[in-house]
This record gives structure tokens, sequence and C-alpha cells, in this order.
């Protein structure tokens, strides 16, 4: 039999099956996202992020141990992230997670978050020649951008679709096992592990812009000056190339359209600086860091 008639005798059984597949699952996890309002696709709750990003933390602290990285041995910096972000977190749409700093002490110029309130910091964020901040509020924006993605709950939002896209394709093999045909079954699996990797990265792009502009108003409303996370793009957008070591900068592509996005939005979040500036002042809090 021709591939092409191959494909089109099992096209037409799968429509039915994604289809059935689709309605099963909506119930369950169609949500709206409590950031943006938007509709998302979410089969996990919040206890599970929590309990996700735990498990996440656990497993990176034991693979950067093996690997002689030192975590946590710098009290006086640990405390000022953790200060950092409790700042943040409290004036964000999910202040009640139980948010967590991890320091690393290694050069990687990166900082990432696991679902749950989990952030993980490398100390190269603020090497002097390599790192991507040169002062707190500019690492505060970092964080802030990390805060958003958790809030925003990107990394269960894409395990969801990776899921559904896994149950689709056991599906489509075991239909093809049925019919005796398991080297079309074996393609199948074949091409979902490929596949994943290129249509289901770990953030997409919506959700990098929506991690920046979440991330820009809560610094504001935190009282951190929002300039401070157009000034890390701007500097990023400059370097000509990304270093040959695992960065921040691969998994968050710094770009012309994205450094004109957060400088769309800065009059707006410097509004809503002022104003937390503002209402510090009446209450007797120095805005200060």
């Amino acid at each position: 039999m021709k591939l092409t008639a191959r494909l089109s005798s099992m096209t037409r059984p799968l429509a039915g099956l994604a289809a059935a597949i689709g309605l099963l699952l909506a119930p369950s996890c169609a949500t709206v996202n409590p950031v943006t309002g938007r509709r998302a696709y979410n089969i996990y709750s919040l206890d599970d992020d929590v309990k996700l990003g735990q498990a996440v933390l656990e497993s990176n602290n034991e693979q950067l141990r093996e690997a002689g990285v030192p975590i946590n041995q710098d009290a006086q910096t640990l405390r000022k992230l953790e200060h950092m972000v409790a700042r943040i977190a409290a004036v964000s749409d999910l202040p009640d997670l139980p948010y967590t700093v991890t320091l690393y002490h290694t050069n990687l110029v990166n900082a990432a978050a696991a679902p749950g309130g989990a952030i993980m910091v490398f100390e190269g964020l603020w090497h002097p020649e390599d790192g991507l901040v040169r002062d707190d509020d500019e690492l505060a924006a970092v964080l802030a951008h990390e805060v958003a993605h958790i809030t925003c709950r990107h990394t269960t939002e894409r395990l969801t679709q990776v899921t559904t896209a896994a149950l689709l394709a056991e599906t489509a093999a075991a239909v093809a096992t049925s019919r005796s045909n398991e080297d079309w079954a074996q393609g199948i699996r074949a091409a979902f592990a490929v596949g994943t990797t290129l249509w289901i990265p770990a953030y997409s792009r919506r959700d990098e812009r929506e991690a920046d502009r979440v991330g820009m108003f809560y610094m504001a409303r935190a009282g951190y000056p929002p300039q401070a996370m157009v000034r890390i793009w701007e500097r990023a957008s400059q370097r000509p190339g990304t270093p040959q070591r695992a960065s921040i900068f691969a998994t968050h592509p710094s770009s012309r359209e994205r450094l004109d996005h957060l400088q769309a939005l800065l009059p707006e979040a410097e509004r809503v600086y002022q104003e937390s500036r503002a209402r510090a002042e009446a209450s007797g809090v120095s805005p200060s860091h």
C-alpha cells in the first residue's frame, strides 16, 4: 500500500479519536489563566504545581551537587534574593504560593522558575563581564519575570499540551498495532518524540512576552523601577552572540521586537511604580531597597 493511502486510512479514525479525546479532556482542564484572564488548558492543580516544582528543584540540586556546584553558600546574597522575591510575590496574583530561592555558585548566566514557586538563581547573572544584570533593580527585573512564569502557570500549561499530544500519539500507535502494523506504530511514537522538542518548547514566544509584561508590572507594584527591565534587554540586544555555555540568552531570546514591547509598556508601568512609591511614603514605609 502506498504511504499516502496508509496515511489516509489512519487519518479518518484519528480525526474522530482526536475529537473524542478533546471532548474528554476539555471539561477537566479548561481554565481561566489567573493572571491574564485568557482561556487556558491545564490538567494540573495549583497543589500539583507545588509538588512538581519541588521535584524539579530536588532533581536540579542533586545533579548540580554531583557536578560539584556549591548551593546556598552565600547567606547574605541569598537573604537579599529571598527579600526581593518576597516583595514581588506579595504583589503578584498568587501571593500565597510557597516561594523559595535557591542560589547556585557557578558562572552560568541564568535564572529559572519551577512550577509552584521555586526560583533558581545562578551567580553568573551578575558576572562583571558575561552577566546580565548590573544592579539590584535589574536583578529584581529578572526575578519578577520568573515570578510571572510561575503565576501564569506556563510550565504546567505546556505540560498539558505534551500530555494531550502524547495521548493522541499513543492512541494512534495503538490503532496501528491493532491493524498489525507495528512498524507504523513505532514510527508514530518516534515522530511524537521528535515533534515535541520542535513544536512544544519549554516556553513559547507568547509565554515570554506574557512574563515580560506581567513581570514588569509586578516589579513596579513592588517598588522597583521598571526601566531596569528595559535596560537589561537593551544591553542583551546589543550583544554580538550568545555565550557558548548555556545561558539565559538561550531560553529567553532577546530581540528588537521584545525590546519594543517592553518600551511600549514602560509609560504605564512607570505610573504604577510612582503610585507604589507614593503609597509607601504615605504609610511611612521607605520605598528604598
